[in-house]
């Protein structure tokens, strides 16, 4: 009885119970990739993969494209593992995925674009980075690594060479390679060896071992970047790796004697041998070293334009949700986004990667007063959480926080229609309604009640001037 009853509730009765997220536009397809990208030039290659610079042809987007070989042994359960983890994750410092492919031969990721390089790259150049350089880092790494554990996943092979920097002009971080991630659970352990020597934790070589795993490889990438050479080395792996079962590691004067005591405190923190004992990503945040690095002055005129925009926001037609959604996460630029990455931690103050109703909340009491401030997160809440999750991610904030005007222009308008109108003939149908919102069969009233909203000619499809015109009431 109970089971039914729960049925009955996840059904859509209306366009408002359907749920949007960043998957209902990560495509599987199968067959030649040619058909919607351009391939340009070769970005890094490996034994099995390798990196392409690609143009999506129908929104002329640069993005980037991994080939994978298949292998006779290989289990695809593991991709499309790593592919679902993908498209469940929505933070600034980790890839976003786009679409995935599949032939006979391969397995393609299709993901955005980072020129920046790896950090392993910057570390060989740079030699070693001061404290600020390093916090900023380690701030950006360990977001992303509360993020996923918050979200019970384990990366489980985190070093410089999983780390991409967004451009050569910042360093905005953003983490890759999910091929080792998975989901786990907090009364079990993980026992597959897993993991890079130099980076991987004691516990995971015993074989039992738990998402703390990552914090240890956090503690490396910290040290390496304050001195320019891991804590457990050796002329072979098998060196090393009996190095770091035993665990013990110095700060050689030589190289650290100018480095804080702080910086010293929170490595000892990271590579704390027992896992039970090591802290949290999220304690680490809190870390007096990592606070003492980061005091970047946020930009206040900006910050109090992004919350302005947010009280103005207002999306109540489903098609409007899935534009702005599909706009931000695909047709944005780098620069547009990032420039409100720090308003956005700022407001992070759990640094989880996402934005509680208290954070919000935080965010308009000085300036609204309490009563107000609360109405105020009520009613953002129900607009601007478009995965009805009861948290905003970052994706939902730059949409709601932006200004309208800057990313709903004559261009993104065209390529975001162009990409709802799957079979290019003018025209948005009903299947295509239904095939972008991930509706049921069954949802035929709803889905009507969709192109209603929108269909002013009354002929039961949206054209490119219907479309265009429902979007410019957001801009009002």
């Amino acid at each position: 009885m109970e089971k039914k009853e729960k049925k009955r509730d996840n059904e859509v009765h209306s366009a408002k119970d359907i749920v949007l997220t960043k998957g209902n536009f990560v495509n599987f397809k199968k067959g030649n990739i040619e058909l919607d990208y351009e391939l340009k030039e070769t970005l890094g290659s490996g034994a099995f993969a390798k990196v392409v610079k690609v143009n999506h042809k129908k929104s002329g987007q640069y993005r980037a494209l991994k080939i994978i070989k298949k292998q006779k042994d290989q289990d695809p359960a593991r991709m499309y593992l790593e592919v679902e983890i993908l498209k469940k994750l929505v933070h600034p410092n980790i890839m976003q995925i786009y679409e995935f492919y599949e032939d006979k031969k391969h397995f393609q990721i299709i993901t955005e674009l980072c020129d920046g390089g790896e950090l392993f790259d910057m570390i060989v150049q740079k030699g070693s980075f001061n404290e600020d350089e390093a916090a900023w880092i380690m701030k950006q790494l360990l977001n992303a690594v509360n993020y996923i554990h918050t979200n019970s996943i384990c990366h489980r092979d985190i070093k410089p060479e999983n780390i991409l920097l967004d451009t050569k002009k910042d360093n905005i971080i953003k983490i890759i390679d999910w091929g080792t991630a998975r989901f786990f659970d907090k009364n079990k352990k993980m026992n597959k060896v897993s993991g890079t020597p130099y980076y991987i934790a004691p516990e995971v070589l015993f074989e039992k071992y738990d998402e703390k795993c990552d914090i240890w490889s956090c503690g490396i990438i910290m040290y390496i970047l304050l001195c320019g050479y891991p804590p457990f080395n050796g002329e072979h792996d098998k060196e090393i790796l009996a190095k770091i079962k035993l665990g013990k590691f110095s700060f050689p004067d030589e190289e650290w004697i100018d480095v804080s005591e702080g910086a010293k405190d929170l490595i000892r923190k990271l590579l704390t041998y027992k896992p039970e004992e090591r802290p949290s990503a999220g304690q680490c945040l809190d870390h007096y070293w990592i606070k003492d690095n980061n005091k970047r002055q946020v930009n206040s005129t900006l910050g109090k334009k992004c919350l302005n925009n947010m009280r103005k926001f207002h999306a109540g037609r489903k098609l409007q949700q899935a534009a702005l959604t599909y706009i931000v996460n695909y047709l944005m630029t780098k620069e547009e986004k990032n420039e409100m990455l720090e308003i956005f931690q700022g407001l992070d103050t759990n640094g989880d990667g996402v934005l509680s109703r208290e954070e919000i909340f935080e965010g308009y009491k000085s300036s609204l007063g309490e009563i107000e401030a609360q109405k105020e997160c009520d009613r953002i809440f129900s607009e601007i959480d478009i995965d009805q999750n009861g948290t905003l991610d970052y994706n939902e904030f730059v949409m709601a926080a932006t200004n309208r005007q800057k990313i709903l222009n004559k261009d993104k308008l065209e390529a975001t229609f162009k990409i709802f109108d799957k079979d290019g003939n003018g025209s948005i149908s009903k299947e295509e309604i239904k095939s972008l919102l991930c509706a049921r069969s069954d949802d035929k009233k709803v889905i009507e009640e969709i192109i209603k909203e929108v269909d002013s000619n009354g002929d039961g499809e949206i054209s490119l001037n219907e479309f265009k015109e429902m979007m410019k009431k957001l801009v009002g």
